[in-house]
């Protein structure tokens, strides 16, 4: 090959490159910035308007509906979402994945400004934005803790907030579970009516009075002064002596009507950690920054900044830890499996030999961390178990080409000689190898979805690896042996080879096989079909991911919208007390106010949610496994009427679905909200489905004051006068104009005393003021009404939706389904309501028809290749009926280690397997080829058997044993010196099936490669030879 004989010709500068590219590898590997998980881009555009006092229903008629019909105009959308809640109108449109972000969010500002004039004219403009999975999921938390004064947490946490805010890599530091600071004026209907103060004329003089106006300059003597007139209150006393109005000559004094207060606004979020009052501040990360390296910078500042000495800081998140162990658990097993394969290479081909062939593995992998950089990757789970995949590969194109030079050499040819031929004669078949390989891979780029965002990162990691190690075994590989390979002294090793009894055997069979062809095609065929219907009937059973043993649980409570937030925060209190117990519990981190993060529907904050963060403790250190933790933590918890109730552990992998979705459909709320009921009613007793809760309830009771317009109108008040009078009676009015306290701003809130604000039947007894007339009775203006009130409204592609969702225990999700579904089929819909199956089954069907799309483009892309390579249609034929034969081997190894079929794990394992088998077949059959021109067709065959039987012994044990680590869950501990061997986590429990499939799928493939594939290429020649007769 051209290639091969100019590398072997300029050696001396191939040397040179492999200096430089073990300096700039290992420069590159260490500045690869470390990830967790991929850095997924998820094309997801969220549109938000605000409309104050605005029922739900009207903010679907007024904005979410009109804003929708121009989205639905949108080309290249998947889906829109929607949630009208009180007074807030969210709409999440999902583009397909190609489309850029960016564009998507200019395109939907465009459509937003054609539904303009069909939208309130005094509505505030939509705020539309994208959604940053890096940048708003925090990769470290902490709290402080210690104290019972929150607004001495509070200001520490700030002045930390400060410090931490100097970081580059840091997007934001976001406390949470503070109280926020308010100037508080409590007025007294009853004084304001008798000295006739309107709460206008509060409003107006606070804000009034509380400017700072620039009002120009001023030239005296040649010098120019700036004017300016300081107003802003210095302390809170001073509102209290603003003069409101005379009667009779005599001022009335704020004083006379309120009260300022400096304190805190309501309490939206109560914090605890372990029991203690808390304040957690949450790190974000900007997009494409090093995770581990911004943890230790804010490990940093927390070592050096100077606490109080009764306050303490606890990293309850640490991202960097996980990433940590993660990749150092992936780092073990690509050692450990780089050491097997050596071993076996030493045995098989010699110490010197397997030196040229092993060296592949660290020279691929070192030109894969230079593109890697250059291409702007990180180093995260998924590319790190690519490379797990690849090592044992990256020496199959150098096996055949040493072993091949080698031969020759022993046959008397020279050095530079044995390396030209050696490596010219199999350069094509290495060469169609790894395009066979690669194809089967490239179609998972276009995995679409949140699942492909994070799967495409192994396609790309294995190409590229590859891709390097065709690099090094056609120009590395030839170079050096060119220069350094030696003869044993042995004329010719094949031949003695040959009379290894194993050889022998293997000889004995073949020739045998050879003679009871359709016997052996058949057997082979029937056994395929006998181990996917042992699987069918005895498998575990299909799931989507591999379950993990969780680093954390998350509990998660529900209560009807209004709850006050004391009533969540004793519910809380009483799961800790109930939990703490539990064995491998580090800490427990408890938020009142808080859900865990739904993104959708302005579920992850309100009083009536809370939710607990419950951390166990190192790997090593349990005493159980902390799924089952998780299953005893849901049933120590006792159910309470109203309540709803979510147990989760972590998941590894990508954002996913919950595991039991029903969506309902259809236009009138209140039918649909009555079926959704009875669903929920009638699958709560199926096996294995717990947590069961629905996304729709009843809003919280309203009491309207109807505004007798005439009545208003003679007494000189309008609706606007009296609604405004009551808001600042109950709920307060922020002033526009703020306290400023050294460079804090802080709100200055109107508002009635709580004591009397709380009191229904005060409402009745107090008067409204009037400027200059005496105040008039609010009941004497209009009425109360008592009204059910409306609930958050769900659209989903312009239809009315209520979602049920449950998580599953004990039993696979598929099954829970297949018990639901019977369930609710029998029920009778009316005329125009639906119900749909989402959730991690629409998840599972997805993946499953992109995967089985992804193994047809595989085999299509390999058998182009394959005619290419052969100038035959019926070669590429019988190499690829060992590709459905590896099945065998994925069924059985399922079995009998007990695996479910992961859709995506073993999906995948099975499309790696496609590139993968076929390799040894192509080297075989072009030997075959080779043979032919001096044997018959059965000497031939038997001869390239014997010829090739240990390069795919080694290509196939090599790769077996590459990952064997990862599938057994044991590697040696490469970080230390002697290694040590350890046991593997969870990143080895989640990539096991995978490695599990190519294991057991290639083992059988590579005896149905010396068998069958022999067998068939005698049939075909047979049926070709009869037809040329």
């Amino acid at each position: 090959m051209i290639l091969s004989n100019y590398a072997i010709k300029f050696r001396t500068a191939v040397f040179v490159f492999i200096v430089v590219l073990v300096a700039l590898g290992a420069v590159s590997y260490v500045t690869l910035p470390r990830e967790g998980y991929p850095d997924i881009t998820i094309s997801q555009v969220f549109v938000t308007a605000v409309y104050e006092g605005t029922a739900p229903a009207d903010m679907e008629d007024l904005i979410t509906i009109p804003v929708e019909k121009k989205l639905d105009e949108l080309g290249n959308v998947k889906e829109i979402q929607s949630v009208s809640a009180d007074s807030v109108s969210t709409i999440v449109i999902e583009f397909l994945p190609d489309v850029d972000i960016d564009t998507a969010i200019q395109r939907v500002k465009d459509k937003i400004d054609l539904a303009r004039p069909d939208l309130p004219d005094d509505l505030d403009e939509p705020v539309v934005e994208g959604f940053n999975l890096s940048t708003d999921v925090p990769v470290m938390r902490f709290a402080l803790s210690g104290d019972d004064d929150l607004a001495r947490l509070k200001s520490v946490a700030e002045h930390l907030q400060e410090e931490l805010e100097r970081i580059p890599a840091l997007h934001e530091a976001r406390i949470t579970g503070a109280r926020e600071r308010e100037i508080r004026v409590e007025f007294d209907p009853a004084r304001m009516a008798v000295l006739g103060v309107g709460i206008g004329t509060v409003f107006e003089r606070i804000e009034g009075e509380n400017v700072t106006i620039s009002a120009g300059n001023l030239e005296v003597a040649g010098h120019k002064f700036q004017v300016r007139v300081p107003g802003e209150f210095e302390l809170p006393s001073r509102i209290e002596e603003l003069i409101l109005k005379t009667v009779r000559g005599r001022p009335v004094f704020l004083h006379d009507i309120a009260e300022v207060r400096d304190t805190y606004k309501d309490r939206t979020s109560i914090a605890r950690l372990n029991g203690k009052p808390a304040v957690s501040i949450e790190i974000t990360k900007r997009a494409g920054e090093n995770t581990v390296g911004l943890i230790e910078e804010v490990q940093h500042v927390l070592e050096t900044y100077t606490l109080p000495p009764d306050l303490e800081v606890t990293v309850v998140q640490d991202d960097s830890e996980h990433i940590h162990d993660m990749l150092s658990e992936l780092e073990n097993n690509i050692g450990s499996g780089f050491l097997l394969v050596i071993i076996v290479l030493c045995l098989f081909m010699g110490g010197r030999n397997s030196v040229f062939v092993g060296a592949a593995i660290p020279m691929s992998m070192l030109l894969t961390f230079m593109i890697m950089a250059l291409l702007g990757l990180t180093l995260n789970m998924v590319v790190l178990f690519a490379l797990i995949l690849a090592v044992g590969m990256l020496v199959d194109n150098g096996i055949v080409i040493v072993e091949n030079i080698y031969r020759l050499h022993c046959e008397g040819l020279s050095r530079l000689e044995a390396a030209r031929r050696g490596a010219s004669e199999v350069a094509w078949p290495v060469a169609t190898s790894t395009l066979t390989t690669l194809a089967a891979f490239s179609p998972l780029l276009f995995w679409p979805d949140i699942i492909g965002e994070f799967m495409k990162f192994m396609p790309q990691t294995l190409i590229i690896t590859l891709a390097s190690s065709l690099f090094v075994a056609l120009i590395i590989n030839p170079a050096v042996c060119s220069v350094f390979i030696k003869a044993d002294g042995r004329r010719d090793p094949h031949q003695e080879a040959r009379r290894h009894p194993f050889v022998l055997g293997y000889e004995h069979l073949l020739r045998k096989a050879l003679r009871c062809r359709a016997p052996v095609v058949v057997t082979g065929l029937l056994f395929l079909v006998l181990s996917v219907q042992l699987y069918e009937r005895y498998g575990r059973g299909i799931i989507l991911f591999p379950d993990v043993e969780p680093r954390f649980a998350q509990v998660e409570v529900k209560y009807p919208e209004g709850t006050q937030i004391e009533k969540t925060d004793a519910t809380l209190r009483r799961i800790e007390g109930l939990v703490k117990d539990l064995p491998d519990i580090e800490f427990i981190l408890s938020n009142a106010g808080q859900g865990t993060g739904e993104v959708i529907g302005g579920e992850s904050e309100g009083t009536h949610l809370g939710s607990l963060y419950i951390e166990f403790v190192d790997e090593e250190e349990r005493t159980t496994d902390t799924n089952l933790l998780v299953d005893r933590i849901r049933g120590r918890i006792p159910r309470a009427p109203g309540m709803d109730l979510k147990v989760t552990g972590e998941q590894a992998g990508p954002p996913r679905e919950p595991p039991v979705s029903i969506e309902l459909s259809g236009e009138d709320l209140d039918l649909l909200s009555s079926l959704a009921r009875d669903v929920r009613r009638r699958i709560s007793s199926v096996p294995g489905l717990v947590d069961l809760r629905m996304d729709y309830e009843d809003a919280l009771p309203e009491f309207r004051f109807r505004v007798d317009r005439q009545r208003a109108r003679l007494l000189e008040l309008d609706t606007r006068g009296v609604g405004t009078f009551l808001r600042s009676s109950l709920y307060g009015i922020e002033l526009r104009n703020e306290f400023r306290a050294d460079e804090d701003e802080y709100e200055i809130t109107v508002r009635m005393p709580e004591d009397q604000r709380d009191a229904f039947d005060y409402l009745d007894r107090i008067y409204v003021p009037r400027p200059d007339r005496p105040p008039v009775p609010l009941s004497s203006l209009g009425r109360f009404e008592y009204t059910a009130g409306q609930g958050i409204i769900r659209r989903k592609d312009l239809d009315r939706v209520i979602t049920i969702t449950g998580e599953n225990e004990g039993r696979e999700s598929e099954a829970i389904l297949q018990d639901i579904i019977p369930i609710v089929d029998d029920m009778n819909f009316p005329s125009g309501y639906s119900v749909r199956y989402t959730g991690e089954k629409e998840d599972q069907q997805e993946s499953g028809a992109f995967l089985s799309k992804a193994f047809g483009m595989a085999l299509a892309g390999i058998v182009v290749i394959l005619v290419i390579q052969f100038n035959s249609a019926v070669l590429p034929f019988i190499i690829m009926l060992t590709v459905a034969l590896s099945t065998i081997g994925v069924c059985w190894g399922l079995l009998i280690t007990r695996e479910y079929f992961s859709i995506i794990m073993t999906g995948v394992g099975i499309i790696s397997l496609a590139g993968i088998v076929v390799n040894n077949a192509i080297v075989l059959i072009d030997c075959i080829n080779q043979q032919r021109s001096e044997k018959p067709v059965t000497e031939a065959i038997v001869r390239a058997g014997t010829l090739r039987l240990r390069p795919v012994l080694l290509t196939a044990a090599t790769t077996i044993l590459g990952l064997i680590p990862m599938a057994v869950g044991y590697s040696f501990e490469v970080h230390r010196f002697p290694p040590m061997l350890v046991e593997g986590g969870a990143t080895s429990s989640f990539w096991a099936p995978m490695a599990i499939a190519v294991i057991f799928g290639l083992a059988v493939s590579t005896v149905l490669t010396l068998v069958l594939v022999p067998v068939l290429y005698s049939l075909a020649d047979s049926l070709a030879e009869r037809f040329r007769r």
